[in-house]
């Protein structure tokens, strides 16, 4: 009987995993792109030069303020994005659970129409009417020194689309 339980435990919670960076992985979307659903990706102070890309993952993502508390963590992990495009992209139907935590996100830029984006962060579907909408969770960022140069549909620091939503707590933009 008690066999049973652990099997009805492990099949309902499953193993969280935490992927270290650079540890175990020398760039945060490695990290990204090596978790499954349920894991955290944990970040190491420093400038870590790349886009990343959620990829419909509902992970965390976040610096070592989140096992600290210790809120200089959060002007001492940064993603830029070198000018190439959105720094942080969820497009993939994330909900809720996909949560980035305790980082500067800069340098990003968003091309708007036909191409919507944010700078910092894009938050919007896949194309097509019916694809799953994006609903990710924002906590104690930092977005600043972002560009949105397109016409139409973008931002600076964030974009998010019609029928998107995000939870934004303790986020600045700048």
């Amino acid at each position: 009987n008690k066999f049973l339980i652990r099997i009805v435990f492990i099949e309902t919670f499953g193993f969280a995993t935490t992927i270290n960076i650079p540890a175990d992985y020398s760039t945060i979307q490695a990290g990204i792109d090596a978790s499954s659903d349920g894991d955290t990706v944990l970040v190491a102070e420093g400038t870590y030069t790349e886009n990343i890309n959620y990829n419909g993952k509902n992970i965390v993502v976040g610096s070592l303020y989140l096992t600290t508390s210790d809120t200089s963590y959060i002007s001492s992990t940064i993603i830029d994005g070198n000018e190439a495009g959105s720094v942080v992209i969820f497009e993939n139907g994330e909900g809720p659970t996909a949560l980035l935590s305790g980082f500067t996100i800069t340098n990003g830029l968003g091309t708007g129409y036909p191409i919507d984006t944010g700078g910092g962060i894009t938050i919007k579907r896949q194309d097509g009417q019916y694809a799953p909408v994006s609903s990710p969770t924002i906590t104690n960022v930092i977005i600043s020194g972002n560009v949105g140069t397109g016409q139409y549909h973008d931002g600076g620091g964030v974009y998010i689309a019609r029928y998107c939503s995000a939870t934004l707590t303790n986020v600045t933009i700048s």
